[in-house]
């Protein structure tokens, strides 16, 4: 169980803060709220818990009596006010004690409200929760509330054990041995002749590398680790990402295809990313993590009806295979903004506007990799009915084949996410 007590706030703080709203005049407040009113709350076992405290701006002379309320409603109000998506954590996953507090005579800190995730099972995922707890009265030391720091809200932040593939056709790191190298690389198709025709979208991959390789254009396999592609069935529309172009850092992001090809740098072997090009219309915007870090000016409709892992064509799978891990696969609609994109590095709601396909790849064992937006089964991925170009032909010459052999999962404490 883990407890976490939110410290006194520096005095400078309270001055400026109570010049602000009360011309100086002593104040209220939720403890932690000096920053921001949503406050990080991590939960990896059950129950957690945290400890929520009111503090004044000055030691009081006499004992003021504080009640809190769990109050769901001030998640609608910040959602509508800063345009995001919190979910109010349901009621039954928590616990909450003694919401009748006190800030002693003398004192500047309450007694604590204690709150207590007691399961996660009422959690969805791919959403975000926040726990409002909101001073409800106040009683004694003549000090009104600091309405900006009325309610603090505790963002619940899971950490997530999860199951991936594996592209490297091994359940661990290694640099491929030559027979098995490229052979999970591989394209499913929905509906070729009709196409999801995309003028404004957002497209996502989770993955990890284990490793990134050195080498030059000529050896086998190459610094380039081809990860993925979203297009259409004969590639004339695309979006795709690669690691280790030459020229470049072996460890460096290129987005390749339609709007051309823009860097991102830096990236650590290891670890987990979440990989999102968001386009507007006029420009697409490379984010890792949810970060911006490039854009990519232009005009283009994306016709989707091809999901790509690796590199297809002959010869070039061996060569520029993935030696590493990917999860949370996802084709939306329309750009998402930086703050979606944060919100969804775990996970997405499978429900939530926009989201025409979507896949997890968590399933763990099998070789299907299930769609869990609402359009279902359309987009499901049987990776024993697969296509690509082992003779390097071109787009005429696309061979259906079952690579259901070459689907390796993992699942070890690398694949752990906070949300």
């Amino acid at each position: 169980m883990k407890k976490i007590y939110l410290g006194l706030l520096l005095l400078s703080f309270y001055t400026i803060g109570c010049k602000k709203a009360d011309f100086g005049d002593p104040v209220i407040l939720v403890t932690g709220t000096e920053v921001s009113p949503i406050v990080k709350f991590t939960v990896e076992d059950t129950p957690a818990e945290f400890a929520v405290t009111a503090s004044s701006s000055h030691k009081t002379n006499e004992d003021i009596d504080i009640v809190f309320e769990y109050n769901p409603g001030a998640v609608d109000a910040y959602n509508a006010l800063h345009k995001t998506t919190y979910f109010a954590a349901p009621e039954e996953a928590l616990e909450i004690t003694n919401l009748s507090t006190v800030i002693k005579a003398g004192s500047a800190s309450s007694t604590p409200v204690s709150v207590k995730v007691i399961s996660t099972s009422p959690l969805l995922d791919g959403r975000s929760y926040l726990i409002p707890l909101t001073i409800k009265s106040t009683r004694g030391g003549n000090m009104s509330v600091l309405e900006a720091s009325r309610t603090i809200f505790l963002r619940i932040a899971r950490i997530i054990n999860f199951a991936a593939v594996s592209m490297n056709n091994a359940t661990g790191a290694t640099t491929g041995s030559p027979g098995q190298r490229g052979n999970f690389n591989g394209f499913a198709l929905f509906d070729p002749q009709n196409p999801a025709r995309l003028a404004n979208f957002t497209v996502e991959i989770k993955n990890l590398i284990y490793d990134f390789r050195g080498g030059d254009g000529n050896s086998n396999p190459q610094p380039i680790q081809y990860l993925v592609s979203w297009t259409n069935q004969w590639e004339q529309t695309t979006i795709g990402f690669r690691y280790g172009e030459l020229g470049n850092p072996n460890n460096s992001l290129q987005v390749i295809g339609s709007l051309g090809g823009k860097f991102a740098y830096g990236f650590n072997k290891n670890q987990w990313y979440t990989l999102s090009l968001s386009y507007d219309g006029s420009k697409g915007v490379l984010f890792v993590d949810g970060n911006p870090v490039a854009e990519l000016p232009g005009s283009m409709v994306l016709d989707f009806s091809r999901m790509q892992f690796g590199q297809c064509w002959g010869g070039y799978h061996t060569r520029q295979y993935v030696n590493g891990r990917i999860a949370e696969v996802r084709v939306w609609e329309r750009a998402l903004t930086a703050s979606e994109i944060k919100l969804n590095l775990c996970g997405a709601d499978p429900n939530a506007a926009g989201l025409l396909a979507y896949w997890k790849m968590n399933e763990g064992s099998g070789h299907i990799f299930h769609n869990s937006s609402k359009a279902g089964s359309k987009y499901d991925m049987d990776w024993s009915k697969v296509y690509w170009d082992p003779n390097d032909r071109g787009n005429d010459n696309l061979t259906l084949a079952d690579k259901s052999q070459f689907v390796y999962w993992a699942n070890d404490d690398l694949n752990k996410c906070s949300q």
